[in-house]
């Protein structure tokens, strides 16, 4: 390893005053110095506080700029080795000292800990509790991706931090570890907090209860304890992911909408997420929590859809890539027809197999209750699982009415032989505008359970169902089964669109073959 050259906190400013363009002319022609300082400091918020406390030496503009910066990061990676100062606490002491005592901190983001020995543990929690104390409204912390034997953890340990704030409005946790008395803190001691995003995580505590949250974001936690969330006034949830077990939900009267991503899998108990291991150490693109790495991107809540995932749900209800009008294809549905339990034959008799259950046995899977109970305001909602899911197959029984529901997104899990798990939901959502379903037919994939409920019949009342996308592959005869469903409930062909995938049989055919070639 190169050893670090010293860096004073400050450089030292050899061109003061030196505001003149290249070509000798009027130092007006400095447009970007001309920006108002409001603009300038949106600009070096996508700096380090490093990078950002080294502009001082641009001009005698941007002399004391940095002074007034109200965002702080403090966010110490891999790349960073060669430009960080060699005391780096010594640095962040200096510069929380000579900052502008009368310039409000607005953001700080932080790393937990740095492998090369930068800073510590302590050093975080003490710039977290000075953050706080300068009235930070944003707090974004992160821990580390992968276990290292120099830090000794992956996870940000959080235990003797203080979260303790009148100011503080959105806190952003990634690879932290929070247990009952931080979950205590916020719950209790932040009565301003509006936004709580949580990103690979491990959670010990039992309850998240506030009645200022408004969003809630728990991606790919581990969740180790029976955790209750309570938050009367919370407008967005997103739950995508959770390991181990699900949270349970309580007193959400207010939610507009929401993201459930569910897979039974994690819930086991040999499940291994290999995605952490992907990378050596967190990355910049990892903490940015407008888009997570494995695909999903955010929607407005009031526009329609909220995320688009590595299994292709969500936005594509209003993607038009290989898409048609159902009537376009209409054609083929008479190559098939369809026996009493849901399978498909083509007119050889050949069988389209579905796929084995090979869950995660449903008495070992905890948590996930009131997980449909507490969206029955909501706008917009998106429940995405595979086949053979159980919780939102167990909670169906106690499926509420939809009444203010406009857009409706799905997955295999609620797709049973007779639709009766789709019928029941649509018979609950009398104002729905748009659906969207995808139908997984996959050799691996686990069949349906038995959903427990049954539909008034077979007709449901969506009249004002405009639109109704449904995702497949090439070969799954279902479509035009669900197809004839929504045409016998009066949504006319022309209000159904289809989006055709790679056929599943040369897929699987071409999955044979790769494993042949690579045994000989």
């Amino acid at each position: 390893m190169p050893p670090k050259t010293t860096k004073r906190w400050v450089p030292v400013n050899r061109n003061a005053g030196a505001s003149r363009g290249r070509d000798g002319g009027d130092p007006d022609a400095d447009r970007l110095s001309a920006l108002p300082d409001a603009l300038l400091h949106h600009i070096m918020s996508f700096l380090k506080a490093w990078e950002v406390v080294r502009t001082c030496v641009l001009s005698r503009r941007w002399r004391h700029l940095w002074a007034s910066m109200p965002c702080i990061d403090l966010r110490v990676g891999g790349d960073d080795y060669d430009e960080v100062p060699e005391d780096f606490p010594d640095f962040v002491r200096h510069l929380f000292r000579h900052r502008d005592a009368t310039a409000a901190l607005d953001t700080l983001r932080l790393r937990s800990s740095n492998v090369d020995g930068a800073h510590n543990e302590d050093d975080a929690r003490l710039w977290i509790r000075t953050a706080i104390k300068r009235g930070a409204r944003v707090i974004h912390l992160v821990g580390h991706r992968k276990m290292d034997w120099l830090c000794g953890s992956c996870l940000a340990m959080l235990e003797h931090a203080s979260f303790v704030s009148c100011h503080l409005k959105i806190l952003k946790l990634s690879y932290a570890l929070l247990d009952d008395n931080i979950l205590r803190q916020l719950s209790c001691h932040c009565l301003s907090l509006e936004e709580l995003d949580l990103k690979d995580c491990m959670i010990t505590g039992h309850e998240i209860s506030s009645a200022s949250l408004k969003i809630l974001t728990m991606f790919k936690c581990q969740i180790n304890a029976n955790l209750s969330i309570a938050a009367l006034n919370l407008v967005l949830l997103r739950c995508i992911s959770p390991i181990t077990q699900a949270p349970s939900f309580q007193n959400m009267g207010s939610l507009v909408a929401g993201t459930i991503i569910l897979d039974d899998y994690a819930f086991s108990d040999d499940f291994e997420d290999f995605s952490k291991d992907e990378l050596d150490e967190t990355t910049d693109e990892d903490d940015d929590n407008q888009k997570y790495k494995t695909g999903y991107g955010f929607r407005d809540p009031g526009f329609g859809l909220i995320y688009k995932d590595d299994y292709g749900y969500g936005s594509d209800i209003d993607s038009d890539d290989n898409s048609y009008e159902y009537s376009d294809i209409a054609v083929d549905s008479g190559e098939y027809s369809f026996d009493g339990d849901g399978h498909s034959y083509s007119t050889d008799g050949n069988r389209h197999v579905h796929g084995e259950n090979s869950g995660c046995n449903e008495n070992k899977i905890k948590g996930g209750y009131n997980i449909l109970q507490i969206f029955s305001n909501a706008t917009s909602l998106e429940l995405l699982a595979d086949a053979g899911e159980v919780i939102l197959t167990r909670e169906l029984k106690r499926c509420p009415s939809f009444s203010n529901l406009k857009t409706l997104s799905l997955g295999e899990w609620c797709i049973d032989a007779d639709f009766d798990a789709l019928v029941f939901l649509l018979q609950h959502s009398p104002n729905l505008e748009k659906l969207f379903v995808e139908l997984k037919l996959n050799l691996n994939a686990r069949k349906p359970l038995v959903s427990g409920v049954k539909p008034k019949g077979r007709s449901f009342s969506c009249k004002h169902l405009r639109k109704v996308k449904i995702k497949c592959s090439k070969d799954d005869v279902r479509v035009h089964k669900l197809a004839h469903l929504f045409r016998a409930n009066g949504i006319p062909y022309e209000n159904i669109f289809v989006r055709r995938t790679e056929s599943t049989y040369l897929r699987g055919e071409k999955i044979i073959l790769l494993g042949t070639n690579w045994s000989s």
